[in-house]
């Protein structure tokens, strides 16, 4: 549908088209983007396509190294946006960082412009401070790993949304893919009956 669509209107560069898709695999169209998203390194990881490398041969007027019928998806990848804000409130949290030790594997990409020392002062910055990706051949291979990784990232002087990341990777709904839009609401609700 995405591919008959940007032919449609002539589209000829990296962009994403949304939809939703209901319990009967019908596709309801919600926008597209005519840029890279903040999560194609997902894309990227699955296809193993540097969509960068490819908008910017568009962007020369030479021609793409593959065909549609040449991308195939192989493995997982999931994605995590790290933001420097309190996982309770959502509010941002300014200050240093003190300590930043990030995992690394093979299967790990991650990416931010943070260091030990970055000060993130609002409303300066964004609250995303980096982006994690992790890969498997598996979807649960994938989760084993994602949870590994949150355990092992650390950043200190500053409030982050990585122990909510920690919970939500290790949350029942998200490892049956059950995961909905309303997921911070009810764990909200959740906490406060207790």
């Amino acid at each position: 549908m995405a591919v008959k669509a940007a032919k449609a209107i002539g589209y000829e560069n990296a962009g994403t088209i949304e939809c939703l898709v209901d319990q009967h695999q019908q596709f309801y169209f919600l926008e597209m983007n005519t840029r890279l998203q903040v999560e194609h390194p997902v894309t990227e990881e699955i296809t193993g396509i540097d969509l960068v490398e490819e908008q910017l041969k568009i962007a020369a007027r030479e021609p793409l190294s593959f065909n549609q019928e040449d991308i195939h998806q192989i493995g997982h990848a999931i994605e995590v946006r790290i933001y420097a804000e309190d996982p309770v409130t959502f509010y941002p949290s300014p200050g240093t960082i003190t300590r930043l030790s990030t995992p690394e594997a093979p299967y790990i990409r991650h990416e931010s412009s943070v260091t030990n020392g970055s000060l993130i002062t609002p409303p300066f910055y964004d609250p995303m401070i980096a982006k994690m990706i992790v890969y498997g051949d598996t979807r649960k291979l994938a989760i084993e790993r994602l949870k590994e990784a949150l355990q092992a990232y650390e950043i200190e002087g500053i409030k982050t949304n990585l122990p909510l990341l920690r919970e939500m990777a290790g949350s029942s709904a998200f490892l049956q893919g059950s995961i909905t839009t309303d997921f911070l609401m009810k764990k909200k609700r959740e906490g406060n009956r207790s």
